[in-house]
């Protein structure tokens, strides 16, 4: 069977502490599509916020999450490449992603070219212009601040990135309902697009959206948390799809 799709997802939030839904359900779906995919996958991107929290302790690594990371790995021992982009939760992966388990990492929004397309992907994030959301990128992001952070106990660690994560399902919900924040995605798509982009995929407002925007497409994941949506590049069509198997046993 040929190597020749290239899939995206996004915003699984695992090991988020306020989810509706049951956890090892969630990572029993998760770990269905990527087995479903073994096959069939030149690329998949992860465009985000796997995590909930991530953070690397030099020899310590949050628990939550292991069985999926463990089906990263085994997709990447297959021969399939599997790239992770940063969202804003999951904003350090380090060594242990890229040495351990194999992981592609970009540190950011990249543009590549698959099947006579040229995409930009980004978590979305990014697209954001006020100035109390880039001061805050700026600290997380500050190698001063991350140097701090790793002498707190993990369990601190945790303990504080749990208890400060902004998501929540009907917080998501209200966000994406404002006509403005879907307006930031479009004007960003569209700026990237006008470029010479021919797709603009990304994640972070986990509602699932396919538009076109000018020449181009404009491509929002959705989620692993409500409807378990991804998409996927095949013959240079881009398509969004749910899942909607369980795990696969014995694969």
């Amino acid at each position: 069977m040929a190597r020749d799709k290239v899939y995206f997802i996004s915003d699984a939030h695992l090991g988020a502490p306020r989810l509706k839904r049951n956890r090892r359900e969630q990572e029993d779906s998760l770990i269905g599509f990527l087995r479903s995919i073994r096959d069939t996958a030149e690329v998949l991107y992860i465009v985000g916020d796997l995590f909930d929290f991530w953070f690397e302790y030099g020899s310590v690594v949050p628990k939550h999450g292991a069985r999926v990371l463990f089906e990263l790995y085994f997709l990447v021992q297959s021969g399939m490449r599997v790239v992770y982009l940063p969202g804003n939760h999951d904003v350090w992966p380090g060594p242990y992603m890229a040495e351990e388990v194999g992981l592609e990492l970009t540190g950011g929004p990249v543009e590549v070219e698959h099947q006579g397309k040229r995409l930009y992907l980004a978590h979305g994030d990014e697209f954001r212009r006020d100035w109390k959301y880039r001061m805050s990128r700026a600290v997380i992001k500050n190698r001063f601040c991350i140097w701090l952070f790793r002498w707190l106990h993990p369990e601190v660690g945790v303990f504080f990135a749990q208890s400060t994560s902004h998501y929540s399902e009907e917080r998501s919900k209200k966000n994406w309902n404002k006509k403005t924040n879907k307006q930031i995605y479009i004007q960003g798509a569209r700026k990237k697009i006008e470029a010479g982009v021919d797709i603009v995929i990304c994640g972070h407002y986990h509602r699932a959206l396919v538009e076109q925007v000018g020449d181009g497409i404009l491509v929002v994941l959705g989620d692993w948390i409500r409807r378990d949506t991804y998409a996927v590049l095949e013959n240079g069509g881009i398509a969004l799809k749910e899942w909607e198997g369980g795990i696969a046993e014995g694969r």
